[in-house]
């Protein structure tokens, strides 16, 4: 019996070393929120979407948002400005893996494990705590519908290498766009050993090349370009004739949210982290055309987008990225 009983104590104690106990978002956390006044989140969201958001924080809480936008790179850039000046701004950071890598292997984040997202899928789950995923970020070809026919328009990414594409599409330089790097890295999922030949191959094409890839929404909106690489997503996020082509395989990054450990306004940081995570949130974000992860929230994507048809894109070290960055630009110079 006493050894049915110790056994048991065993078990006990490794489930609860293996699931922690969720963070509580109490009236003394809320009510020092308030006090703080404000709180400040970077991340490479659009600034009418983060508006809305701030809107409905606001709302509940009374607690003014701040929104800085820029993209990964732009995000790493000024985040590291910041702890090297010792002057931490912002509180909360959405990112995707390697912005949230060049963070964390700085000690920039915070630990928090927000309740909200508890039934989140937990093959993203970070075991350390220093970041939550909340959606994953399909790459793709996006046409102008006004320019082409779906049936015209490329169908994989290796089509571009046909002769009636050269000078006609765009992608994004991933020799300084950190999730482009990653796309491009991640080609050989796709394409084995043959993925550099490609790359090369685009580069030869002639592509308008960006800094990132919102600067090819407006040429190919406004029919400079019909086609371009990049966010799926932006059929639902950016006005004008915007469709995306259906492939078998989509290479994704994934989207986090993760505090500033030195946060300026550390419990705001977390009741806005919770309050972005829950359902309210996620179903209004969702409804603009992410990918969300809440469980009780649809995304845009479902009748065309299966969760067995993303490829999760692979995490390059710096080494990696140091040295991939100074190829690919090379290669797209």
């Amino acid at each position: 019996m006493k050894t049915g009983y110790l056994m048991m104590a065993m078990l006990l104690s490794v489930v609860a070393w293996v699931e922690p106990a969720h963070a509580q978002i109490t009236p003394q956390l809320i009510e020092a929120a308030k006090k703080e006044g404000e709180v400040v989140f970077y991340g490479a969201m659009t600034v009418s979407i983060s508006k809305r958001i701030g809107d409905m924080f606001e709302k509940k809480y009374a607690i003014p948002v701040k929104h800085w936008r820029g993209d990964a790179t732009e995000i790493v850039n000024r985040v590291l400005t910041e702890a090297r000046a010792g002057r931490p701004i912002f509180d909360v950071n959405l990112g995707n893996e390697a912005v949230m890598q060049a963070l964390d292997e700085r000690g920039i984040l915070g630990v928090f494990d927000p309740p909200a997202a508890k039934n989140y899928p937990k093959q993203f789950r970070d075991p350390d705590m220093r970041m939550t995923a909340w959606r994953v970020l399909p790459y793709g070809i996006n046409y102008n519908y006004q320019m082409l026919k779906a049936e015209e328009a490329p169908k994989s990414y290796d089509e571009l290498l046909l002769p009636k594409w050269k000078g006609k599409f765009g992608v994004a330089n991933p020799g300084i766009h950190v999730t482009t790097m990653q796309f491009a890295l991640s080609l050989d999922k796709l394409y084995g050993a043959k993925w550099l030949n490609l790359l090369e191959g685009w580069a030869k094409q002639e592509p308008r090349i960006g800094r990132s890839v919102a600067d090819l929404i407006q040429p190919m909106t406004s029919g400079e370009i019909p086609l371009f690489i990049g966010y799926i997503k932006d059929k639902f996020q950016y006005p004008g004739p915007i469709e995306y082509v259906r492939m078998n395989k989509y290479l994704a990054s994934v989207g986090f949210i993760a505090i500033n450990k030195q946060a300026p306004h550390g419990n705001a940081a977390k009741l806005f982290t919770d309050y972005f995570l829950g359902a309210e949130v996620q179903r209004m974000v969702g409804d603009t055309g992410e990918y969300v992860f809440h469980p009780e929230v649809d995304h845009k994507f479902k009748k065309d987008v299966r969760d067995d048809q993303i490829v999760t894109m692979k995490l390059p070290t710096n080494d990696e990225m140091e040295s991939w960055g100074r190829k690919f630009r090379e290669i797209f110079r």
